[in-house]
């Protein structure tokens, strides 16, 4: 696999809707010479995302499909490095899970960060990037390096 860094929804966000820190995040992109590792799961995430912002008032309305669309030009341009799913990815988000629950103390896991940390060592990455608390506690758990 090739040089790639996995970036969580939680930070893939800030990159389309404006955060508060969305600029740092920008700025990090634009340090790192890694590819953006994503997987199936962050098509979906991230327009419900960006719709539940809507929802709130955070963007206009219209917005969110205008951002998805976005983020679905640049997949399409090739700016992301998308990993395929299969057994491989199941295989290791049981592995994920069994190394989580084992750890001392165990570090609980929702069934997306399941899928998402699957996808991430099927695909042999070893570094990730995300602001969700319990999802950090889990990479830590599994030896993964955080951005």
């Amino acid at each position: 696999m090739a040089s790639a860094i996995y970036w969580d929804t939680s930070v893939l966000l800030k990159l389309y809707a404006e955060e508060p820190d969305s600029e740092h995040y920008r700025g990090i992109l634009c340090l790192r010479t890694e590819q953006v590792a994503i997987s199936f799961l962050h098509r979906v995430e991230l327009l419900y995302a960006l719709a539940a912002k809507e929802q709130r008032g955070e963007i206009a309305v219209g917005q969110a499909e205008t951002l998805y669309a976005s983020f679905r030009k640049h997949r399409g341009e090739g700016r992301f490095l998308e990993i395929p799913w299969g057994e491989d990815v199941e295989n290791a988000a049981h592995e994920a899970l069994t190394t989580c629950k084992n750890h001392e103390p165990p570090v609980p896991l929702r069934s997306l960060d399941g899928f998402h940390l699957g996808a991430i060592r099927a695909a042999g990455i070893q570094t990730i990037i995300t602001t969700d608390l319990r999802f950090r506690a889990a990479a830590e758990c599994l030896g993964l390096d955080l951005c």
